[in-house]
Parts: C-alpha cells; sequence; structure tokens
C-alpha cells in the first residue's frame, strides 16, 4: 500500500484537486491523509502540493527543497498550465478529507465562535465543482483564459452534490456566459440547492431572463460580481441595473480591482458610483499588493465599512495620520516607512 501526502499550502475552502487526488488514490486503496508536521523526506511514497496564490511561491519552493522528487507542486499559484490527469480529473471529490476543524482557522470576519464554527461546517459538508471551465473573455488581468483555454461544459449539477447537504459552491469562472446558465439555475431551483457562485456573476452579460433566474435560486451569500476596468463602467452599470429589478441592491455586491491600471481618482469614482445606487463595493488589490500605503487604507476603508462612519477618505484617522506624517500624496511604498527594508 502506497502512503500520499497532501498538503494545502493557502486556501481558505477545501481544495477541489486535493480532494480528488485523494478520492483517486483511495479508490485505488492506497493510504492518503495531510502530510503530518514532522514529516520526513521518506515519509510519504508521493506528495501532492496545490497553491492558490503567487504570494506562496517561496513556500512551494522550501517544500521542493525539503521533499525533492517525491513532491508534485501544482495550483495558479505555482504552474497555471499544469493540469490533472484525465483519470483524476474525471473523480468527484473526497468530501471526506477536510474537517470543520482545518476550515475553521481561515474564517475571517468578527463573529461568535459557535457561528464561526457553523459556517466551517456548512463549507465542509457543501458541495464543491465546475458545471462549465474557461471562460469568454481574454482580461488582460486574468490568468483563467490562459489556464483554462476555451469555454466548455463540465461537470453536471447533481454530480457536485454532497449527500451530507444541499448547499453548493460553483466554481465556474463565467456562468452568466453559459448557454445553460438559466437552465442550470431552473435545476438548481427545482432541487432545492443552496448555492454559492463563488466567483461571481459577469454583471455585463445580465439579461432579464439569467436575472429573474438567478431571483428564484436561495443564495448562500451575496450575488457578486466585478467592475474591473474604467471601460467597463456603462456596461457594468446597465447589468446591475436589471439585476436590480429582480434581486435587491442591498443583496449585491461588486468587487472593485485596484492596483492594475486605475488611478486612485478613478477607484474614488467607481466606489462613488456604486454607493449612489445601493451596491455594496469591495476592494480587491491586484495580486493582493501592500505595496501602496494609500491603497491599504483606502482598502480598509471600504472593505470593513469604515466609510459609513467616516463617509469622507480624507477624514479617516490612520489615513490622516501617515499622510500628514510622511508628507505622502498617497503613491508611498511600504518601504518608505522606518524599518521596513525591501528585500535585495
Amino acid at each position: 500500500m502506497m502512503k500520499i501526502g497532501l498538503i494545502d499550502v493557502d486556501g481558505k475552502l477545501p481544495n477541489l484537486a486535493l480532494m480528488k487526488i485523494s478520492k483517486y488514490y483511495k479508490t485505488m486503496g492506497e493510504q492518503v491523509e495531510f502530510v503530518r508536521p514532522d514529516a520526513t523526506r521518506n515519509t510519504y511514497d508521493k506528495i501532492y502540493a496545490s497553491a492558490i496564490y503567487q504570494k506562496s511561491q517561496n513556500d512551494c519552493r522550501m517544500l521542493q527543497e525539503y521533499f525533492g522528487d517525491r513532491i508534485e507542486i501544482g495550483g495558479t499559484g505555482w504552474d497555471i498550465e499544469k493540469r490533472l490527469p484525465p483519470e483524476i480529473e474525471s473523480m468527484k471529490p473526497d468530501y471526506d478529507l477536510y474537517t470543520a476543524d482545518m476550515i475553521y482557522p481561515k474564517i475571517k470576519g468578527i463573529m461568535t465562535r459557535e457561528r464561526k464554527k457553523a459556517k466551517a461546517q456548512q463549507i465542509v459538508d457543501a458541495g464543491i465543482g465546475f458545471t462549465s471551465r474557461g471562460c469568454i473573455r481574454k482580461c488582460p488581468f486574468c490568468f483563467v483564459s490562459k489556464k483554462e483555454g476555451a469555454f466548455r461544459q463540465d461537470s453536471e449539477i447533481k454530480d457536485i452534490i454532497n449527500p451530507r447537504s444541499n448547499v453548493i459552491i460553483l466554481h465556474d469562472n463565467n456562468l452568466t456566459a453559459d448557454p445553460y446558465c438559466i437552465d442550470k439555475l431552473h435545476e438548481i431551483r427545482d432541487r432545492n440547492l443552496i448555492v454559492d457562485i463563488n466567483q461571481g456573476c459577469d454583471v455585463r452579460l445580465m439579461t432579464p431572463e439569467i436575472a429573474q433566474a438567478m431571483s428564484e435560486v436561495h443564495h448562500l451569500r451575496s450575488i457578486h460580481y466585478a467592475w474591473d476596468l474604467m471601460g467597463f463602467e456603462k456596461q457594468v452599470i446597465e447589468g446591475i441595473n436589471v439585476l436590480k429589478k429582480f434581486i435587491p441592491a442591498s443583496r449585491h455586491m461588486c468587487f472593485c480591482l485596484v492596483g492594475f491600471n486605475t488611478s486612485f481618482e478613478e477607484d474614488m469614482y467607481r466606489v462613488k458610483k456604486l454607493q449612489s445606487i445601493g451596491v455594496r463595493p469591495y476592494i480587491m488589490r491586484y495580486n493582493e499588493r501592500r505595496d501602496d500605503i494609500r491603497m491599504n487604507h483606502f482598502s480598509r476603508w471600504i472593505n470593513s465599512f469604515i466609510y459609513r462612519a467616516v463617509p469622507d477618505f480624507e477624514e479617516y484617522e490612520p489615513w490622516k495620520r501617515d499622510k500628514g506624517k510622511y508628507g505622502c500624496e498617497g503613491q508611498m511604498s511600504i518601504f518608505d516607512y522606518p524599518g521596513i527594508i525591501p528585500e535585495q
């Protein structure tokens, strides 16, 4: 019997690739477990690691140095062109791999311990998967089209359901671009499932028919979409207005990409525009950038709802303190702070 080790480098949700790898080897009769902290180079016959974020590349290199040729690393944070072998990709996930105790520490936000535990259990019990892969877009800031290629169908809704729950987490990259989008939403409705459209919807493709179908589905959380570039404004606002006719704006959330090719003034404009039509904005920093102090303050001011108590960003005390102390107009690197030295 082979001993297979798994490493979830940086995931916040159960890692679908690792779940499929686990299912494959368990089906073959092999022993599978997450790599133990005390593991040596020879503890496992084969190790699979998955990294979602590019910031984890140093961690992956250390794993590679330690485990040598016994480890195979994949995921968008390491190699966007790497694929699971067809015999593994076709497997259903191993829903026994993760426990709520493993997810609990990764849940952020202010909530009671009991609520956090319940949320962790809900995530572990949820079905997870794709009904489609790829994307019709080729956005310059996104790797999906390069990693997954042309839009195509994948699993069926029935194949994603976890028998322990009626919650499903869809990882489809662009559900609203799917010609079967409405049919899939109707199936979710008819099966009485609760859905998290995890990657959001392309609001630029919103139609009354799609919006109505979405309104008939029980959503796990807000309906979220993105306004990434200023040039998308007309299409985004038109799509939001269509969706608002069926789902109130209070249940929407719009991701705003910053740090890619927009100015701070354009970032503020998008935020104010969304607020004016009742939609909650959420700042998404390109590649999780942390190198612009004003961007960091701006992100916290929006994402932590501080703007509700302090409507004027220039009156936000942490920003006033840093801006005044360092004479900053906003484009200040973290390396301008005392004691922070850039890597050579």
